[in-house]
């Protein structure tokens, strides 16, 4: 069972086609494209673990289920619940339940000594007002708990309007509470770790590109990252160490760990956040496979059928350079979308898409889903990689009417 059919996710039913594997597909969305490559389709909603942990047991009546997972979806609940409930591997209830709370991941840290930015729940205006004076740092990260997607995740310091800030992240969260936190300036990292025994195999890490964090502020975009990141072996290791503890922090001791990182001015990595999950974004399904040969889809399919998943399928098998980044049209109505014959002649072109079409209307930037686009390549090394996405970026003109 894969849990979510949206196209962030057929990279998984297209890796459990080639293993010859029965797919039960879930999305509350019946033209999800996913479910073209499923063999059976369950109508419910990935948010909701109750309705599809009833509608897994089911369907499981007739029908057994040997595993469930997902991709680049951020429900590691309902992928629990499931799991749980029929039996299968999966990380514990309460784990799932902490890498989907922020607040309760980093009291998690906090208990256990693992390095992480400064946090505190907010409780109201005038708490986040007090909490920002009483804290020596330029600035600070407001966000949703539960929040995905950057949506109401915003860089703040006592100089904004933190009325409009505490509104403007609470309506973006469901269970309507929030975090601060202290934002480090330093590099940031994105990772995929699969935990074996004990031990972290990290195959590739990527260099977050935050660039356009002046341009988008209070809103925090990220515009995609880079392969390999701009860090030595002892680096390296230090990362594996922080997450193998972070890990077992809120009880993952195997499987998939996906981290946000940062490296403070003295050097030492800190956990921004983990995910029980392979991370969007094409990350996992694109970028890894090109710069490392390392499946990590394909290894969450084996461990979540209780397979063995072994050393040599995680180690890399070649270096190579990867770059993601994203396109941002001014807001309006597009008129026109021009330039993708060229992108296609693209030198190292690995993938690219747009998350609009000619009449839809472009939002102003205020979160992830509302970038226009994305564009992967590939190249020997970083400054090949870094010079050609900017080429291919520069390949599409969106016109928009304002």
């Amino acid at each position: 069972m894969i849990i979510g059919a949206g196209v962030e996710q057929v990279p998984a039913y297209e890796a459990a086609k080639r293993r010859g594997l029965t797919i039960v597909g879930t999305d509350m969305d019946p033209d999800a494209p996913g479910f073209a490559l499923a063999d059976y389709k369950l109508l419910v909603s990935t948010r909701d673990p109750s309705a599809t942990e009833k509608e897994a047991v089911e369907f499981h009546r007739n029908h057994p289920i040997h595993g469930v997972m997902t991709v680049a979806n951020d429900v590691p609940y309902t992928v629990a619940r499931v799991a749980h409930a029929l039996g299968l591997p999966s990380i514990s209830l309460d784990a799932a339940k902490c890498v989907t709370d922020k607040l309760l991941m980093k009291e998690q840290f906090a208990a256990h000594g693992v390095a992480c930015p400064w946090f505190a729940s907010v409780d109201n205006p005038k708490h986040l007002r007090d909490l920002i004076e009483n804290h020596s740092a330029d600035n600070f990260v407001l966000k949703p708990v539960d929040g995905r997607g950057a949506r109401g995740v915003l860089l703040i310091n006592s100089d904004v309007d933190l009325e409009w800030a505490f509104a403007e992240s609470m309506r973006w969260g469901e269970c309507k509470r929030l975090i601060l936190e202290e934002f480090i300036p330093g590099m940031q990292l994105s990772t995929e770790t699969f935990i074996v025994d004990g031990v972290c195999y990290t195959p590739a890490i990527a260099e977050r590109n935050y660039s356009r964090l002046e341009q988008f502020r209070p809103n925090i975009i990220e515009d995609g990252g880079t392969i390999p990141a701009p860090i030595d072996a002892a680096m390296r290791k230090a990362v594996d160490e922080v997450i193998l503890q972070g890990a077992s922090a809120i009880d993952i001791t195997s499987g998939i760990i996906k981290g946000d990182i940062v490296i403070d001015n003295t050097g030492r990595p800190l956990i921004i956040e983990l995910a029980a999950r392979l991370s969007g974004g094409w990350f996992a399904t694109h970028q890894i496979p090109a710069a490392s040969g390392v499946n990590l889809v394909d290894a969450v399919i084996s461990y979540s059928l209780g397979e063995a998943v072994s050393s040599s399928q995680l180690l890399p098998k070649f270096q190579r350079a990867t770059a993601i980044r994203y396109w941002f049209p001014s807001a309006g109505m597009i008129k026109r979308i021009e330039g993708e014959e060229k992108l296609k002649q693209m030198p190292g072109l690995l993938s690219y898409g747009f998350f609009r079409k000619q009449g839809d209307r472009q939002p102003k930037i205020c979160m992830h889903p509302d970038r226009f686009g994305y564009v992967i390549v590939t190249g020997d090394n970083r400054d090949e990689v870094s010079a050609l996405a900017d080429q291919a970026l520069g390949c599409i003109q969106v016109e928009v009417a304002l």
